[in-house]
């Protein structure tokens, strides 16, 4: 989505309002969930890097980050990101949020279940002076969405 027919209740990058590193972090959940991935990735830096400590795998470039959330989506056709509370800490943000989606394609190398997941996250954020994002992280229990989709049973205890 993009122009004029973009429903995101958030100024585009360059439009000349000018946003704290927190209003950033809080308005990706909206550009997330409307899926303007041009919206989302402009507020990262060229060289930035993104880590998906889960997994243990890092995104470099605004193309491969772009890639990284568009493998959610993949992965959670209707996937949403609700319940955002942003910690502002200046030259670096944090975002809890609760991750929800139905598991309708392919997940790495996991089939889709078909099954319903709803969990919380934790992304941190470290902007630049000109307010571009030079390094995320995102952290979540992998074991409570793998129990959630059926791929493994719970922990005992």
């Amino acid at each position: 989505m993009t122009g004029a027919t973009r429903a995101v209740p958030w100024p585009a990058a360059g439009e000349g309002l000018t946003m704290s590193n927190a209003d950033l972090h809080r308005r990706s959940a909206d550009l997330f969930n409307h899926r303007d991935w041009a919206g989302f990735v402009a507020d990262y830096a060229a060289d930035c890097e993104y880590i998906d400590q889960a997994r243990n795998s890092t995104a470099k470039g605004r193309e491969q980050v772009q890639e990284f959330e568009q493998g959610w989506v993949t992965a959670f056709s209707d996937a949403q990101m609700t319940d955002a509370q942003v910690i502002d800490g200046g030259s670096q943000t944090v975002l809890l949020f609760t991750g929800s989606g139905t598991n309708d394609g392919p997940l790495g190398p996991l089939p889709a279940t078909g099954r319903q997941v709803s969990m919380r996250f934790c992304e941190i954020r470290e902007y630049n002076t000109d307010g571009k994002v030079v390094r995320g992280q995102l952290f979540y229990d992998q074991v409570t969405m793998l129990v959630q989709l059926g791929h493994m049973n719970p922990p005992e205890g």
